[in-house]
């Protein structure tokens, strides 16, 4: 009898809509998304020919190309006139002493 009534009870109390309080701080949500894989059909198509295309991008590339390798020969250059940079590429402009300021090593035997 006691255990129909507190069962009755727990209806009755869980039938009542609960109030929900808002919370003040946010709560992440990880939900798994539907991966897409990649397909072919994304992939862009071209309207066109492609050859005028890609001629005007390599013309744009070489120029790039030629700009660099002239301003490293020029910064080159200006290195070695100004003497910033030494590449020995011969033996120092300065000669040894004379012969007569060294001493010969004699060796015993």
């Amino acid at each position: 009898m006691l255990r129909s009534r507190v069962l009755g009870l727990r209806r009755v109390v869980t039938a009542v809509p609960q109030v929900t309080i808002p919370r003040l701080t946010p709560v992440r949500t990880y939900r798994l998304r539907q991966v897409c894989d990649a397909h072919m059909n994304e992939l862009p198509i071209p309207c066109g020919p492609w050859k005028p295309w890609y001629d005007a991008k390599q013309n744009f590339y070489n120029k790039i190309f030629v700009g660099g390798i002239l301003w490293f020969l020029i910064s080159f250059a200006v290195m070695i006139l100004t003497d910033s940079i030494y590449l020995n590429w011969g033996p120092p402009p300065n000669p040894g002493p004379p012969s007569d300021m060294t001493q010969d090593c004699e060796d015993e035997e």
